[in-house]
This record gives C-alpha cells, structure tokens and sequence, in this order.
C-alpha cells in the first residue's frame, strides 16, 4: 500500500508539473534538494538532480529532455516541472544536452537522449527512467525510446511533440498544417515564433551541406541573429550556392507551390537527416505505454502532429493524448482566471495520471 500511495503521489506530482506549465511559483524551496553535478556522460553538459528532501521510494526516476532553448537546465520552466515531480516523490534528472541548448538540430540528439536513458538508474539507484520531453525533444525521445526494453524504461511523456519533421518544416515556412479529418486546426503563425523556428531550422541543417562556404555564411547569419540583427532572408540567399539557396527557400517561402519547388531542391544530405528525425514509420519497436500531451493553440508545432502521433502508436503500444485547451507550446498561457478552461485541462491530465500509475514505477 505505502508504495502504490508513493507511486500516485509521483504521478500526480507529474501531472501537477505539467498543469503548472512552467508558470506556478513552485521552484525548489525546503521540502526540495537539488544538486548539481557534472556530465551524466561524454559530450554532455551540467547534470541537474530534484530530490524529495524525505528520500524517494519509487522504483523509477524521471529524465526530462529540455528542448531547444538556449537556457538549457535552467530555462524558467524547468524548476517548477521538476520540483513538482520531486514533490510527488520522484527523483528528477536534467542533463544539459550541449546541442540543444545550442538550438541545432542532430541526429546525435537520439543516441544522447539513449545515452542518458542508460545512465539514470546506475545513477540514482532505480530500476527504470521515465523519459520526459519538450518540444523538438520529444522526436529524438521517441526514436531512443524505441531502443529500450521494459525493463529500462517505464514509459514516455512528452508535451508538443511532433510526429513528421517534413509537415513541421512546412507549418513554419507557410503556416499550412497538415490536414486530419475535419479536425483541422485554424491556426495563424505568429511571426516572431515564426522566424525564430526558420533560423533554428536554417541553422541546423547547414551543418548537413556539403559545401564549406555555404556552412559558413549561415552560421555567420545565425550569430547575427542570436545577437540580434539577423540578415535578410534576401541577403543571405545572395550569397549561398544553389543548395544552401535552396535550403533558405524552403524555409522562408510561403507560397505552396514555390515552398514545394524549393523542397525538390534540397541535397540529399538533408533530407536524409531529415527522414532519421522524424518519427513517421520510424517507431513500430516501441512497446512500452506513452502519455501525449499537446496545447490545441500550439503555434509551434501544430497538435495534429500528436494525434498523428497517438495513431500510429496505438498499433505496437498503450498510448494516452491529451489536447489540453490553456496551453500553447510546452507552455500554459491561459491564467486561472479562466478557470473552466485550466479544470477541463486538469480533468484530462487526471486521466493521464492513471495511466502514469499503471506502468508499475
């Protein structure tokens, strides 16, 4: 009894974490310790640990992916979600993945994520890991995941996770979103997020040019822009060989047919990077249960891509979604002054929190 009480305050504690959104008031404080320690393993950065200061009796720990952000373990939201999951009894680690916080996207994302998943219960003494992610995250998460056994990984969370990098790519170049049924979603770009997620998109895949010189006028493009005085998409395209011209185009063009001219264009090193990322076809070994969460006003990655998602997953594997109506991106942004809209969200991330409870941590 005392270890299934544990068990749900954990899974609540998660569910509280995610309701929370990154915007409660509920960093560390007493009741919470947290360590800092050096790399969990080769090529990673600072390692974050939230314990329960009375000790945690689960038989799982939570490793929880940061995502893109250049703040990386010490993005304002990472403190409340996990001290909330340490409040519930769960031990928390976050590591520091270097190219993340560098906001690249890379196929190396997937072993890191395997590599970390591995290292967690050597670490705090557990038998399983909890994989958490945010955002981009939740792809490399996902093809790690499909890695691992039962008796490594307990199950998978993630919040605005996508499903295929190529719709992604045309959602933030056009605003067009992949078309579900009638359930498809009328949702505007918001221009700032917008060219934000072009550069991030940009800056990645240049490392997979082929030609040096076009590598190095982006990345002197991207220095720009994380300083603040990015080039026009124009003067940048000035200067680049056809393939980083149409690396550009295809990010940065609206039109349909002009946006899918310039994605015939692409080389083959991108596309190929591009196809080991994405999770479309690529996750029928992953067996062990999933809960999807994902904001119905995302403006980042559209939530259509988890019922994608949630669709073919339910033919290897136990999966939940939740389309929660406060949040946005891997962010709640609705106060509870609304206060049905964040209920009708809890009572979602309710059910979620049994499910939790079911994958015998």
């Amino acid at each position: 009894m005392g270890s299934r009480i544990a068990t749900m305050r954990g899974a609540f504690g998660l569910v509280g974490a995610i309701l929370q959104g990154g915007r409660g008031g509920s960093g560390p404080g007493e009741d919470i310790l947290v360590e800092r320690r050096g790399p969990i393993a080769d090529g990673f950065g600072i390692t974050d640990i939230y314990r329960p200061a009375a000790g945690h009796s689960q038989r799982a720990a939570i490793l929880m992916m940061h995502g893109l952000t250049e703040d990386g373990p010490d993005d304002h939201r990472v403190p409340t979600f996990a001290s909330t999951c340490a409040r519930g009894g769960m031990a928390v680690v976050v590591p520091e993945f270097v190219g993340m916080r560098a906001r690249r996207m890379q196929v190396a994302d997937i072993d890191d994520v395997h590599k970390a998943a591995l290292a967690v219960p050597e670490l705090l003494g557990v038998d399983k890991v909890v994989l958490l992610a945010f955002s981009y995250a939740a792809g490399p998460t996902f093809l790690a995941a499909a890695r691992m056994t039962h008796e490594e990984l307990a199950g998978t969370v993630t919040v605005g996770a996508y499903y295929d990098l190529d719709q992604v790519m045309e959602f933030t170049a056009t605003g067009r979103v992949a078309s579900y049924g009638n359930r498809h979603p009328r949702l505007r770009l918001d221009p700032e997020k917008q060219f934000e997620g072009q550069w991030v998109f940009v800056s990645s895949a240049a490392e997979w040019l082929d030609d040096p010189a076009d590598q190095q006028i982006i990345a002197e493009g991207e220095k720009d822009w994380k300083a603040g005085e990015a080039p026009s998409w124009d003067s940048l395209r000035s200067r680049l060989g056809p393939a980083g011209q149409a690396l550009v185009d295809s990010i940065t063009l609206a039109e349909s047919d002009l946006h899918e001219a310039a994605r015939q264009r692409l080389p083959a090193g991108i596309t190929e990077s591009m196809n080991k990322l994405t999770l479309r076809d690529h996750i029928a070994t992953l067996t062990t249960p999933v809960v999807l969460i994902h904001g119905r006003h995302d403006v980042r990655i559209p939530f259509t891509e988890s019922i994608l998602l949630r669709d073919e997953m339910r033919r290897t594997t136990n999966v939940k979604l939740a389309i929660l109506n406060a949040f946005v991106h891997a962010q709640r942004e609705v106060g509870w002054s609304r206060f049905w809209r964040v209920a009708g969200d809890a009572a979602k991330l309710g059910r979620c929190g049994f499910e939790i409870i079911s994958w015998s941590v």
